[in-house]
Order: structure tokens, then sequence, then C-alpha cells
């Protein structure tokens, strides 16, 4: 009986969760460093839009896969409610949500550059977009998806520590995988 998710999910949740936490920090920081430390702000700028790049391309593939991936929702660890439940019905929107919004900020910020990059200094990238005033909407527009995202993904994870620590159920271990179960 299946208890978690396919490595592929978990593999492909955990980059993207690490890659959207470490950009979210990097962008927060790079507004701190930006008149103080110029070398630090351009070091941390590319590393952030390579990391983009990256997370971009695997966002495609875990938003394909989500559709194609072997399914465990006939699974129902201890403690989580039924299918169709008002819980189940917020998490999903809540998943949703969570890849519009990972979408929004992946496009904004790309069409937010006002001039190219080098991927992980090796690839010239060229900005899609040099209308100072459309850069500046989509930078508007990524800011706030970015805040947005934060409090989302700080939601998703106090639910899922929620579930593991105070329902003590297998919700959590589900996505981490057979090493980690509900005490």
């Amino acid at each position: 009986m299946r208890t978690h998710y396919d490595i592929l999910t978990r593999v492909l949740h955990w980059i993207m969760a690490t890659v959207i936490i470490y950009a979210m920090c990097a962008g927060y920081i790079m507004h701190l460093v930006i008149d103080s430390s110029p070398h630090i702000f351009n070091f941390l700028s590319v590393l952030n839009m390579s990391l983009a790049t990256v997370g971009s391309a695997l966002f495609i593939i875990r938003f394909i896969w989500s559709f194609l991936r072997p399914t465990i929702s006939g699974i129902q660890p201890s403690g989580i409610q039924p299918s169709g439940s008002l819980q189940t019905k917020i998490a999903h929107v809540a998943h949703s949500l969570l890849y519009i919004l990972m979408f929004t900020v992946f496009v904004s910020g790309f069409l937010m550059l006002k001039t190219g990059y080098d991927l992980f200094w090796l690839i010239p990238i060229d900005n899609l977009i040099s209308d100072p005033e459309v850069n500046a909407f989509f930078f508007m527009m990524h800011r706030v998806s970015c805040a947005m995202l934060a409090l989302l993904v700080a939601v998703h994870a106090s639910a899922a520590l929620h579930h593991h620590y105070k329902k003590k159920n297998n919700v959590l271990h589900s996505m981490v995988g057979p090493a980690l179960k509900a005490r």
C-alpha cells in the first residue's frame, strides 16, 4: 500500500522548495545591500536569476508531472480527513494558489529585468522586454507575488508541521518518504 509520493514528486518538491526559499531570502537581502555593497548585490542577483531560470524549467516539469504521477489519493493515512472534506478542499485551493504564485513570480521576475544576465556567469540570457514602464509594472507584480508566495509557503509548511506534530498523521511522511513517520 502506497503511503508516500513517488521519488520524482518528492525530489521536485524539495528542490523547488529550496530554490524558492533561497530566492526569497536573497531577493530581500539584495534590497538591503543594493547601495552599500554592489558586488554582493550583483553576485546574489546573478545567482538568484540563474536559480530562477532552473526553477522555471523544473516548475514546468513539476506541473506536467502533477497530472501524470501515480496517485496516493485513495490512501488515507491515519488522521487525514476523507477526500471531499473541507480540509481537503482547502488544501487543494492552497496547492493551486502555490502553483499560480510560483508561475507569477517566475514570469514577472523575467519580465521585470531591464537588462540580460549570464546564467551562472556562463551563458548570456537576453531580457525579453526593454520598456522601462513595462519592466516597472512587472517589478511591482514580482514584489507583490513574492510576498504572497512567502506567506503561502509559511502557511503550507505550518500545515505540514501541524499534521505531523499535532494531528500525528502521515501527511508530512507522504512528501518526505519512508524515513519519517508521525510519532
